[in-house]
């Protein structure tokens, strides 16, 4: 029998609990289940929430701490769990009934898989979810995920169930970045093996909850630029994926320049734009760094 350990990181999200506990209360499959809660200093109702709906569950913890980051807090759950694989659930997404059972048979099926993702979809009421359906096994294979997880943030922690192990090796979430932990976490595990794809909905998303972090464009695209230019200077990469890092980080940084600034040709950030754009091979790292400052503006 395999086992999953769910970690849910929470700050005041009492307006979404009861939906979020009622979904992980409903996961199908006989597989070993714990359940880790990092209640991140909230100030609502949540904490209360959290003891009174779960005072039942087996192998249930509930961490009460200061408010330190999303990052932290998933850390804190990576080292904790005990089970063969993680299970994410941010506090204001619910997870279709037979979501992890169908993640935990395809990563059972792919021993050489680092972990696999399914779909999210977005609606105006989470109580209105109707959390029972059959979810389709069919995925893809992501040989070279690191190319992708530098793009973009691939999912959210809510669409992927990972090896614990493997979680637990590359150190969990950068906590430089505090918050959008997911993306520096998928950057370092796409170093470590293939990614699956699962081609269907696991895990259904709020349009608007409070403390949203990604709705904040601006916010988001400095967290995810600071994450990969740190992720670089941490790890010893090839020179082509320092190449494609370089030519990233420098058309964001010209496009954010160009559009919300309003800055010329002439500006340093078009200079840094084609460094990346024609493949200088040089001062690589520094040259993000320089890029990366335009957000600080």
């Amino acid at each position: 029998m395999s086992s999953v350990s769910f970690i849910i990181p929470v700050f005041n999200k009492s307006n979404f609990l009861r939906y979020v506990l009622k979904s992980l209360e409903k996961q199908k499959g006989n597989f070993k289940k714990e359940y880790i809660f990092i209640n991140d200093g909230s100030t609502d109702k949540s904490l209360n929430i959290l003891k009174t709906y779960t005072k039942n569950w087996k192998n249930c913890s509930i961490i009460d701490q200061n408010n330190k980051g999303s990052a932290n807090a998933t850390n804190v759950g990576i080292k904790k769990a005990q089970n063969k694989y993680i299970k994410f659930l941010d506090a204001d997404d619910v997870l279709l009934q037979n979501s992890t059972l169908t993640l935990l048979k395809i990563l059972e099926k792919n021993r050489d898989a680092v972990l696999v993702y399914g779909l999210q979809r977005k609606i105006k009421d989470i109580s209105k979810v109707k959390l029972e359906g059959k979810i389709s096994s069919s995925y893809k294979i992501i040989n070279k995920p690191i190319d992708f997880a530098m793009r973009n943030s691939m999912f959210n922690p809510s669409q992927f169930l990972v090896r614990t192990d493997i979680c637990k090796k590359v150190g969990g979430c950068d906590e430089r970045i505090k918050y959008s932990q997911e993306y520096s976490l998928t950057l370092r595990l796409s170093l470590k093996g293939k990614f699956l794809k699962l081609d269907d909905f696991v895990t259904v998303l709020p349009f608007v909850a409070p403390g949203q972090i990604s709705e904040n464009k601006t916010e988001q695209i400095y967290r995810v630029s600071k994450a990969l230019e740190l992720f670089i200077k941490d790890n010893k990469l090839s020179n082509i994926t320092l190449l494609k890092a370089q030519r990233r980080l420098t058309g964001r940084a010209w496009r954010f320049a160009r559009r919300k600034l309003g800055l010329s040709y002439f500006s340093k950030w078009f200079y840094y734009y084609l460094r990346g754009l024609v493949g200088i091979n040089s001062d690589i790292i520094k040259t993000c760094e320089e890029a990366n400052k335009i957000y600080k503006q």
